[in-house]
């Protein structure tokens, strides 16, 4: 009885290296900014004008989203590591 607690107790004392990796970044968050589209120096008609403007809105507003999802992904996984590597 004596032999096996000297064993289970030198088992425990070992110390194993746990190297931490911070995470990855998901792989969506890392697509470049589609570009903005551009008029045609010739166009004359307003509601193309006022299409394209739509459009390009609407991308600025898509890529605004990634961002902040980005940061709170970020943030969040900041900390969770930070307090994990205390």
């Amino acid at each position: 009885m004596k032999y096996l607690l000297i064993l289970l107790l030198a088992g425990c004392s070992v110390a194993v290296p746990v190297k931490q990796k911070f995470p990855e970044v998901p792989p969506e968050l890392m697509q470049p900014a589609p570009a903005l589209n551009k008029v045609p120096d010739d166009t004359k008609n307003i509601s193309e004008i006022i299409k394209n403007t739509a459009d390009n809105s609407q991308s600025y507003y898509e890529i605004r989203i990634k961002l902040q999802a980005w940061q709170e992904w970020y943030a969040e996984q900041k900390k969770i590591f930070d307090e994990v590597n205390k």
